[in-house]
């Protein structure tokens, strides 16, 4: 958890401090590397670098430079089309801009750019391929001065820091946004069916239906981008595991929950239920998700 809030917020921070240039590309993961320090947690080198990396790219596209982006993109591009996301073709778009915006004399470079790299995205982006493609008309008068003079928007630049920031975000399986703002969106999402739930109960005089601190009375859900890691249920007692319950992994490799563990335990032995193997339920170890 530690990892996630101190450098998930690094990358959201770091399209507001790339003004100052590649030397301060790393947001807040100065900060991050001093709390490390002070408390005293161990990160590998290898933990670290993806963030590193982004910080970087966000950077470049600050700068302008596409060229570290649209590497990455391509890297990851199977990860990024499984949650349909848009930033490969977003690059590209941005580099033709960039070929257009040179002038009459790039016009058949934009075109060879356009045949090579729009293509696999011709399918779901037709309508912006062909609006790209039409502002070729208007290149000798200047792109300024046409209806296509939103091209040249210095917008076009933040919104791709914005993309690549929510979508890399997203592949690491962080928040964009601050740990508040998760909270407070989630209870908003979650307050309407739980007061909808409190008149019900009420209503059928059933209030102490519900009186678990760690469980809603229903499932309710925030969405994809409200997940950050995998919730683990019980195949024995058929529960989802708590932090009085947690997940245990037994010496075979099987995973059950704690009250399993201890309802299968007879005379300091305990035998998997799923495989033949006979083992000391003290072996067990927690596992955190």
């Amino acid at each position: 958890m530690a990892r996630s809030e101190e450098f998930g917020r690094g990358e959201g921070d770091v399209a507001e401090s790339g003004d100052d240039g590649g030397d301060n590309a790393g947001g807040l993961l100065d900060i991050a590397e001093e709390h490390i320090r002070e408390t005293g947690l161990e990160l590998q080198e290898e933990s670290r670098e993806p963030f590193f990396e982004l910080n970087r790219i966000l950077a470049a596209l600050k700068s302008r430079d596409l060229e570290p982006a649209l590497q990455w993109a391509e890297e990851n591009r199977e990860k990024l089309r499984a949650q349909n996301s848009s930033l490969e073709f977003k690059l590209h778009r941005l580099a033709y801009i960039n070929l257009v915006s040179e002038g009459p004399h790039s016009v058949p470079q934009a075109i060879e750019y356009a045949r090579v790299h729009f293509t696999p995205f011709v399918y779901q982006h037709e309508k912006v391929i062909q609006s790209l493609m039409g502002c070729l008309l208007y290149v000798k008068g200047g792109l300024i001065n046409s209806p296509y003079a939103d091209l040249l928007s210095a917008q076009q630049w933040s919104e791709i820091c914005d993309v690549f920031t929510r979508d890399a975000c997203s592949l690491l399986g962080l928040s964009v946004d601050s740990s508040l703002a998760v909270c407070v969106n989630a209870g908003c999402t979650a307050l309407p069916v739980l007061l909808n739930i409190k008149q019900v109960m009420q209503q059928r005089q059933v209030h102490n239906m519900w009186n678990s601190k760690e469980e809603l009375p229903i499932e309710i859900d925030l969405g994809p981008s409200s997940r950050y890691h995998s919730i683990f249920a019980c195949p024995i007692l058929r529960q989802q595991s708590t932090e009085s319950n947690p997940p245990m992994r037994l010496i075979c490799g099987h995973v059950i929950s704690r009250d399993a563990l201890n309802k299968l335990t007879t005379s300091s032995k305990l035998k998997c239920p799923y495989c033949p193997v006979e083992q000391n339920p003290a072996d067990a170890i927690q596992i955190f998700f």
